[in-house]
């Protein structure tokens, strides 16, 4: 059983009659959403699938906590605009977008960004604006039945806290964030409230403004998150949602807010799931504020959709993994391909068909994939044109197959990208010094494969492949002796067409290429 499946049961359990379960993921916009940022999308997802797969009525939806306060500038937008740290404190649906793309504001830009990965990924969602719902007044009443039990509010608050509690400091707990009318900042102290009136005080400490606001009329204030997220819960009707172990460890955030909602909101707190941290190979930071950021479209770069969902999909939740940027990628697309062989196949164990039904984009139909691996070998061998890497696959006798365009496209940034070093350039003239270093021997068996390939009218890739190694192994020698032996030779053959030790499979190589524009450089 997938994990999934396991969790949706769960909710199942909690309350078996009801008749629409709500999913619910959120992310703040405070710059480029990293791909870390996906599975606080991606484990509600795959729930909420699995509950349809059951036969319920499921909402997934995404919340933007976009009424949230700007508390650094980005690295990305330091870069193209000077004096952002002016925002700092601001909501980021009431500061300027510094890009010329159109979008009305600051977070909408970076909000803009992800929902065209999320629709790349094929996940629907159903978005939901912070920052609208506040100031359109519909969390009014919530504010001011917060502000009514705030006494109570800090007496839970401080109940998961190691410090005493103080009556000076409790009678001055206010659990909102007010933005400043003057400058739109959250630099503001609370100083009175009065729950009859409604009206509420505040002085700025950036600006100076000082005003009484009624909380039922002005709505530029928000709830502080430990109350505004168990808030939402009720609101919602949330029965399911993710969250980091950050906030999930006895006594955390989903801890506090588990009573808050019971004990303030009088509501029950959602099924709930911890997850590991996603981790890269070789960046420190991936913080959406630092500018090292590896976003959902920069994995699309190199990952299809279907494998995307898949990598988040078979780990379990609170298992810890890493995006390597190297040969495990292509790993990933061998993996994939194995498991959907076994699934369009009917012969899928329980796990990878569900996996399968998961990750798989509903309304697309499947095949068996070109293999990743060997088109990512060819396209450098033939410069990456496409016409000329089709005719090397079925030259193999491979199928070029709907997406191995895709694929191709995907093989061609991650060669750049990431392995320029499997960029080879074939020499223009023979490696005339090189040759000359070489032994009577060794000329003798590059003569050998010269004479094979220049005689043979049709190059095969394993035929090729098999008269090097019966021309460079000798029967008399260990397996180990016979192995250093090609390593020997294989570099005489790379540094005669490339000028490198190391290349291209030469098989592979050999069959794609055209053979003319590389057998003369043999003839030595």
């Amino acid at each position: 059983m997938h994990w999934s499946e396991r969790i949706a049961d769960k909710i199942i359990e909690k309350n078996p009659n009801k008749e629409i379960y709500t999913c619910a993921s959120g992310v703040s916009p405070s710059g480029s959403v990293h791909i870390g940022n996906f599975r606080e999308i991606a484990i509600p997802y795959f729930v909420a699938r699995a509950l349809k797969q059951k036969g319920k009525n499921v909402r997934f939806l995404f919340s933007w906590d976009d009424f949230d306060r700007l508390r650094k500038v980005p690295v990305n937008v330091a870069q193209v605009v000077e004096g952002y740290e002016k925002y700092v404190g601001c909501p980021y649906t009431m500061i300027p977008n510094p890009f010329d793309d159109g979008a009305e504001n600051y977070g909408r830009h970076f909000e803009i960004e992800f929902e065209k990965s999320l629709a790349e990924l094929g996940i629907d969602v159903e978005y939901i604006y912070q920052s609208k719902q506040y100031l359109s007044g519909r969390y009014a009443e919530k504010v001011a039945y917060a502000l009514e039990r705030r006494k109570e509010i800090y007496d839970i608050l401080m109940s998961f806290k190691s410090q005493e509690a103080n009556d000076e400091e409790r009678e001055a707990y206010y659990p909102v964030a007010v933005y400043c009318d003057g400058c739109n900042k959250d630099s503001t102290k609370v100083t009175n409230y009065n729950s009859e009136t409604h009206e509420l005080t505040y002085v700025c400490k950036a600006c100076g403004k000082e005003e009484t606001v009624n909380v039922l009329e002005y709505f530029k204030i928000k709830l502080v998150w430990k109350v505004d997220w168990p808030m939402r819960w009720k609101e919602e009707g949330v029965d399911f949602e993710a969250g980091g172990i950050d906030h999930s460890t006895p006594g955390g955030s989903y801890d506090v807010c588990s009573r808050v909602v019971r004990e303030i909101f009088n509501g029950e707190p959602p099924t709930y799931q911890a997850y590991g941290w996603l981790g890269f190979a070789g960046v420190s930071s991936m913080h959406s504020s630092s500018g090292i950021n590896i976003t959902p479209a920069g994995v699309l770069k190199f990952y299809t959709p279907e494998v995307v969902r898949w990598l988040f999909a078979k780990y379990e939740p609170e298992d810890a993994y890493n995006f390597y940027f190297d040969d495990t990628i292509i790993r990933h697309y061998s993996e994939f391909d194995r498991g959907l062989a076994s699934y369009l196949s009917g012969e899928a164990d329980e796990f990878t068909d569900s996996l399968f039904k998961l990750c798989l984009i509903d309304g697309n139909k499947y095949q068996n994939e070109t293999s990743f691996n060997t088109i990512s070998s060819l396209a450098p061998i033939v410069n990456f044109n496409h016409d000329a890497c089709v005719g090397a696959i079925k030259k193999l006798g491979l199928e070029w197959t709907a997406r191995a365009d895709e694929r191709l496209e995907k093989a061609t940034y991650f060669i750049n990208t990431y392995q320029p070093e499997k960029l080879f350039k074939l020499l223009e003239n023979k490696n005339s010094e090189f040759a000359e270093t070489l032994g009577a021997e060794e000329k003798e068996v590059v003569k050998k494969l010269y004479d094979y390939l220049n005689s043979t009218e049709v190059i095969n890739d394993k035929e090729v492949q098999q008269f090097i190694y019966d021309t460079v192994n000798n029967p008399n020698l260990t397996k180990k002796e016979n192995m250093a032996v090609q390593q020997k030779y294989f570099k005489i053959f790379y540094n005669l067409l490339f000028g490198t030790d190391s290349g291209p499979r030469l098989y592979l190589f050999f069959a794609a290429s055209n053979k003319n524009s590389y057998v003369e450089l043999l003839n030595i």
